[in-house]
């Protein structure tokens, strides 16, 4: 019987989309006076990012001559966690990651009647390691609702990023 494959992990690649990502998240301009938090959360509310695991390697190829190229991906989750008392609240909490995701996506969103869109991704900073995407992997949507009345809406996405290297 075959030995299933492990993935493997870029460590130092993980580190540095969670120091990028969080300060990407936080330029978000339907964020106002809130901020996104990595990996924290209040009690009672708040909004924060998780990471799903950490950036996998899904490809990796080395040349002949040393040279690696590697595609990565990164999955998180963006957590809003608030006491919704009505339907109009939980509305607005939908609306709000589904436009963040919209945002990260590179495409144009509207809020407050202004027309936002991010030009690009900002560098990764470490290596030769680029962002390519942001894609969601669903809608925001109820992930958990708890007896106090708090609730948690959620998106999950995945960044994808290229690193490549000389060995």
């Amino acid at each position: 019987m075959p030995t299933p494959k492990q993935t493997a992990f870029d460590v130092d690649g993980s580190e540095a989309v969670s120091s990028v990502l969080v300060s990407l998240l936080n330029r978000f301009p339907g964020l106002g006076t809130r901020s996104i938090k990595f990996s924290t959360l209040e009690d009672t509310a708040g909004i924060g990012f998780f990471p799903t695991s950490g950036a996998a390697i899904l490809s990796n190829k080395e040349d002949i001559t040393g040279h690696v190229h590697q595609v990565c991906l990164y999955p998180f989750t963006v957590v809003y966690r608030a006491a919704a008392k009505t339907e109009a609240q939980r509305l607005k909490m939908k609306e709000f990651l589904d436009t963040l995701g919209k945002w990260l996506e590179l495409q144009p969103v509207t809020i407050q009647g202004t027309e936002h869109k991010l030009s690009g991704y900002p560098s990764l900073g470490s290596g030769n390691r680029v962002i390519k995407s942001v894609t969601r992997t669903n809608p925001a949507h109820l992930n958990a609702p708890y007896q106090d009345g708090v609730e948690d809406w959620t998106i999950s996405a995945t960044l994808r990023y290229e690193n490549e290297f000389d060995k």
